[in-house]
């Protein structure tokens, strides 16, 4: 460039030389255009299907491998693959939330009698509540958090996504279009990471699960996963962790979803103690307990594969000769309120001839006593307290007492090796029985009546069979301010094991029947204390319960009838009847029709049957639902209603078949949904298939961000203001609890499970003391909700 006097001269033909050629290259990219984005597309897909092609050969030993130990993972792996006696995994439908703004009515099914209540739900299977399956609980989103108690079957579901995304099953949904990784938390060393990227743990742990020969391979194709938002991340264990263990992993899966979108994660966790991981960003969902269905479905699977898989290789004239229908009809019917654990147990003992009796002790014994002999039963014990005493999920073998032989535990099942030494049990439930066991000569430490760990909890309970734990109960019992009554609901689950002598029994029965009689507790307080009662074992809460009948509270009514049917009092069943064509309220004839079902004599049958032909429109359709949780008698008088003149029948029995869990009712809804001659059934039927194919109920992401809920905004617009995030929504929040209506208000309270709702208790304990019902039992979920996520809760004022 030439220069005058003032410095550099401006060089015009050079400028316009310039400004000609980039019109010209704009030009081109401009008629370019289309076929840049080709190629670029192209060279894409090229680089994709070459990514794909060099780790194929790794893909298919990795997808092989992982299916191999998925099919392992469960208590029966000496006998059979999952496959074998697999009963699909499903977790509770969320109760609906409301929004403001909707104007249509959302049907609530059963909902309004059985809320969602994740901490005590065998009524939820003995009446078959809402469910979703694993795959659909997936298709909105959400990372699960999929919570229970030991045994419920959290470690089966994992497996069974591990099984699916691996075969990519054509009805798998979005599972299919995943890689699965499943790792155990006691393998991810979260607490070694340094900052560093939070992948690094994730491939450790894959690695040290996978086979020698897949592991040096897995780091680049599970790389590849993460970059394509195609990882299905599984993690197990940390249901078997003190709450003080758990943050660590849940600021990990938070930096693990924020740093790999697209990453999908469910973890198996704690019913309540699951400290940090809402606020990480998965969504708490329960597993479904088993009902009829599931129970009949297990044991089909079970002596199908029995047959074919052990009786051949069973000594003749003894149990080789017996037929495996038999001893599957005699279980029938006696698994009411059973975990799966507790069903594989007893079943197990029943068709191999070892049964002891009908308790979860009795199922342990038979379990141990297969694998462990006389010797090894006190090393099991011993390493079993020595967990328990370290307070961790998995424990260094150097922390074992001297002598323990921990090769033989594990090649026996009882243990598994875990990541830098440590071992952890296989079944936990297993551990908490040993240790338990081995307290028969020790004693319980002080230190264990202490303890809020689950484990702990579990293993106190199993101990109460054979010894004193009252000064773990006194503990509990005289806990100050607790809204939630989270210590005598503690007390309660040691019920069924405990001594019928222990003293301590009768005043936590009276103290739960308080609760349950009381109209001015929440509900789902009263129907947790109707949970424990039954799940007691004592033949005098069936009393209780019929005593409820006649209460003056549609509520108490209700749960009267609830309790009945699950007690199986026969005596209540011309009250239920009476409750189901009289009550002017719709809850308790809806659970009467419940109980009669659940009950499934003649008598309550007929009942049941009267009502779905003469009754009330209503009343019909309760009768109809009832009757698809009877897998007998109640499926043979739905497809009787189905050819029913009368057209309000034959809508009841619509709603009937579509609750019910089996496949033969679809060609029949999907024939009524055309040619039936009146609309209303037509539209009964369109509905249910729709239902059927695709479930009304979606697991919701957390709420973190309130100033992204719709309705709040509009809340907060017509006192014109603007919501923004943070503070400010919070705020909104609380002026709503206080002051907005009650649609408001319940809609404010269903989103407070994921919040620190430090600033708002004032409004929070308001409404847990409002003269309104429904307030009072959306506070109580949302308190028990936030306390089970490890939110602190406020003092109540």
């Amino acid at each position: 460039m030439p220069f005058g006097l003032f410095g550099s001269q401006f060089n015009f033909p050079e400028f316009f030389f310039g400004v000609l050629v980039g019109l010209g290259v704009a030009y081109l990219v401009y008629r370019l255009g289309p076929t840049l984005t080709w190629v670029s597309d192209w060279a894409q897909k090229q680089a994709q299907w070459v990514g794909d092609n060099l780790t194929s050969g790794a893909t298919d030993r990795f997808r092989a491998d992982l299916q191999t130990r998925a099919q392992s993972l469960h208590m029966a792996r000496a006998l059979f693959t999952l496959d074998d006696i697999l009963v699909p995994p499903a977790v509770l439908a969320p109760s609906p939330l409301l929004d403001p703004m909707r104007a249509e009515a959302v049907h609530e099914d059963i909902f309004g009698v059985l809320p969602n209540i994740p901490d005590w739900n065998s009524l939820a299977g003995l009446y078959r509540a809402p469910r979703l399956s694993i795959e659909e609980a997936l298709a909105s989103g959400a990372n699960l958090l999929l919570t229970g108690d030991p045994g419920s079957g959290k470690t089966t579901a994992l497996a069974y996504l591990a099984i699916r995304g691996t075969r990519r099953d054509a009805d798998a949904g979005v599972v299919a279009q995943m890689a699965p990784i499943l790792i155990h938390a006691a393998d991810l060393r979260v607490d070694r990471r340094n900052g560093k990227d939070p992948l690094e743990p994730l491939l450790q742990a894959a690695q040290r699960a996978a086979s020698p020969v897949v592991a040096s391979r897995l780091p680049n194709y599970l790389r590849l996963q993460l970059r394509q938002k195609r990882a299905l991340v599984l993690l197990d264990g940390l249901d078997e962790m003190p709450a003080e263990e758990i943050p660590p992993y849940a600021e990990w899966a938070r930096e693990l979803l924020e740093g790999y979108p697209g990453t999908r994660l469910v973890v198996a966790g704690p019913t309540s103690g699951y400290d940090g991981l809402v606020a990480a960003g998965l969504s708490p969902v329960s597993i479904a307990p088993w009902g009829e269905h599931e129970q009949r479905l297990f044991l089909s699977k079970w002596s199908a594969s029995w047959v074919q898989f052990v009786q051949p290789h069973l000594p003749r004239n003894r149990l080789g000769d017996v037929d495996p229908l038999l001893i599957a009809g005699w279980l029938t019917g006696g698994l009411r309120g059973l975990t799966p654990l507790d069903i594989t147990l007893r079943v197990w003992a029943s068709f191999a001839g070892d049964i002891r009796g009908r308790s979860t002790h009795d199922g342990l014994e038979a379990y141990l006593v297969r694998f462990l002999s006389p010797d090894e039963l006190p090393v099991a014990e011993g390493v079993a307290l020595a967990w328990l005493s370290e307070r961790q999920g998995a424990v260094s073998e150097r922390s074992l007492p001297r002598g323990s032989s921990v090769g033989d535990l594990v090649e026996a099942g009882i243990l598994s090796r875990r990541a830098d030494g440590r071992v952890s049990f296989f079944q936990p439930l297993v551990g908490a029985y040993l240790a338990a066991r081995a307290m028969t000569q020790t004693g319980m430490p002080e230190a264990l009546g202490r303890e809020s760990w689950s484990i702990a909890e579990t293993t106190i309970g199993l101990y109460s069979a054979w010894g004193e734990v009252s000064p773990a109960v006194d503990l509990r019992l005289q806990r100050r301010g607790d809204v939630l009554e989270s210590g005598l609901f503690s007390c309660a689950r040691w019920m069924r094991s405990a001594q019928r002598s222990a003293a301590w029994r009768g005043q936590v029965l009276r103290s739960l029947g308080m609760l349950l009689a009381d109209d001015q507790r929440p509900y789902g307080l009263r129907i947790r204390s109707a949970e424990a009662l039954l799940h007691a074992g004592e033949s005098s809460v069936a009393l209780l319960f019929r005593r409820l009948l006649t209460a003056e509270s549609p509520t108490s009514r209700a749960l009267g009838a609830l309790g009945v049917g699950a007690a199986r009092d026969a005596e209540s069943i011309p009250k239920l009847i009476t409750i189901a064509n009289e009550d002017p309220h719709f809850r308790p004839r809806q659970a009467a029709c419940l109980a009669l079902a659940s009950l499934g004599s003649d008598q309550a049958m007929e009942g049941l049957g009267h009502a779905l032909l003469s009754g009330e429109e209503a009343l019909r359709v309760a009768a109809g639902e009832a009757l698809s949780i009877h897998p007998d008698e109640g499926y043979s008088m739905l497809r009787d209603a189905i050819e029913m003149e009368d057209s309000i029948t034959r809508r009841a029995a619509v709603f009937g078949l579509a609750r019910v869990p089996e496949g033969w009712p679809d060609p029949i809804l999907e024939k009524l949904q055309v040619d039936d001659k009146q609309w209303v059934v037509r539209g009964a039927a369109a509905e249910a298939v729709d239902r059927r194919h695709s479930a009304p109920w979606k697991v919701a992401p957390i709420v973190r961000d309130l100033s992204t809920l719709p309705w709040l905004v509009e809340v907060a617009g017509r006192e014109g203001l603007s919501v923004g995030p943070g503070r400010a929504a919070l705020e909104t929040l609380r002026r709503t609890l206080s002051a907005g209506s009650l649609e408001e208000k319940l809609a404010a309270l269903g989103v407070l499970p994921g919040l620190d709702a430090g600033e708002l208790s004032i409004d929070l304990y308001a409404a847990l003391r409002s003269d309104e019902a429904q307030l009072r039992d959306a506070a109580f979920e949302a308190l028990w909700r936030q306390a089970a996520a490890g939110v602190p809760l406020p003092a109540p004022v």
